[in-house]
């Protein structure tokens, strides 16, 4: 059994009292104007109530060193009471500024909580606005045609002349519809007036060109008889 070397060795070796009691005086003492109340004061006090009483326990006859020792006891005894003042002055800062920062973090829930509901009333204010403007609006729209109700002719007399421009838009296009009978049958029968000129003009042309054939035809026959008569006569010369 027994502990490890490797364990063993991690731990330090543990200092009595005395030698822990000695190297706070003489490193807390180095501070010659400590502030009064703390450690290093008390540790100072230490120090020369420690010293006074290692010269009394050399001299314990003499009285002068006895009442050092007394007045140096005295100014450690009130030293480590302003040291307990000071400690329980900071426990109270302490647990001030702790109570301070719970305060703070109350007051940061409720800025958030305030922060959420603000900006849920703005936006049910936003939706009542949208809300209103979308009625004031209908409200402009429904007056704007009642005005224009009050101001314009009654419902009977408007139908009675709708029905008028009705029967008005019905003839029109019955007239319409007897103009476009007429003008196709106006139309066809210039187209036959037209065919009938073609005709006439095609065998008045075909009359002429007859004629004209008719007539170069005699006319070729009387030169030939004129020809036969005249080489006769220019024979009986010679």
């Amino acid at each position: 059994g027994g502990v490890p070397k490797k364990i063993a060795m991690s731990f330090h070796p543990i200092l009595d009292h005395e030698t822990l009691k000695q190297r706070l005086i003489t490193k807390e003492g180095q501070n010659l104007h400590a502030t009064r109340g703390s450690l290093s004061k008390c540790a100072m006090r230490m120090l020369e109530f420690t010293k006074a009483t290692q010269t009394a326990a050399q001299f314990p006859d003499d009285d002068v060193i006895v009442l050092k020792l007394k007045s140096v006891g005295n100014e450690l005894i009130r030293e480590l009471k302003l040291h307990d003042l000071e400690m329980k002055k900071m426990d109270l800062g302490a647990k001030a500024a702790e109570a301070e920062l719970a305060n703070y973090d109350s007051i940061r829930e409720q800025t958030q909580g305030s922060i959420v509901k603000a900006r849920g009333e703005i936006d049910d204010l936003r939706a009542a606005l949208e809300h209103e403007a979308k009625v004031r609006k209908n409200r402009q729209e429904y007056e704007a045609l009642a005005k224009t109700a009050r101001n314009g002719e009654p419902s009977r007399v408007t139908k009675r002349k709708l029905v008028e421009e009705r029967n008005e838009i019905d003839q029109q296009k019955e007239t319409v519809q007897k103009i476009q009978k007429k003008l196709n049958v106006k139309g066809k029968q210039f187209h036959l007036l037209m065919q009938s000129i073609a005709d006439l003009k095609r065998g008045i042309d075909e009359e002429e060109m007859q004629g004209t054939i008719e007539k170069q035809h005699r006319d070729g026959i009387g030169e030939s008889d004129e020809s036969s008569s005249i080489i006769p006569q220019e024979g009986a010369e010679n």
